[in-house]
């Protein structure tokens, strides 16, 4: 088995082939032209119609959606193609091992209760860039003390050259 549980909202390529379909109509014919293209699923475990496992009465349900990779779940999972989320908890120790294995990629773990992993990336950005503009740029170019030199020297050799010409005309 291979089973993970939704804590936030994901968009995933499932198994049951999920399409959206696009329809018009030809101005030429006058017939309905339909187009149909596959798209991820939306899974929102807030969303009662897509959970997965249901406990409690009529009036007072809970419920989880569980995902799994094909064929390595329970009947009435979600089978999805590609790689697990940090967002998604193992259920089971073959899909601990399978998280495992993306520990780099997830090095940044963040703080899922206080909202989603990506917007928690986002927050890690803002502040590494806020902290980033704090710091005064410190950027040495070679060569650059010596271009300054040269240009105060010009720009002191134009003014004796100026002043020069500003005396012979008086």
């Amino acid at each position: 088995m291979a089973r993970w549980k939704l804590i936030n909202p994901h968009y995933l390529i499932t198994t049951d082939h999920t399409k959206w379909e696009y329809s018009e109509t030809d101005r030429v014919s006058g017939r309905p032209v339909r187009k149909q293209f596959e798209v991820p699923r939306y899974l929102d475990p807030r969303d009662p119609s897509d959970w997965t496992t249901r406990w409690g009465n009529k009036d007072n349900q809970e419920g989880e959606i569980i995902v799994c990779f094909p064929g390595k779940g329970d009947k009435g999972d979600v089978e999805f193609l590609g790689d697990p989320t940090p967002e998604m908890i193992p259920v089971d120790d073959e899909a601990k091992s399978i998280s495992a294995t993306f520990t780099d990629q997830w090095r940044y773990k963040p703080d899922l209760e206080v909202g989603t992993y990506s917007q928690s990336l986002v927050d890690q950005f803002q502040s590494q860039m806020a902290e980033a503009e704090s710091k005064p740029a410190s950027v040495q170019v070679e060569g650059l003390a010596d271009l300054v030199a040269a240009m105060s020297a010009q720009t002191k050799a134009v003014t004796e050259l100026l002043s020069a010409q500003s005396h012979r005309r008086v």
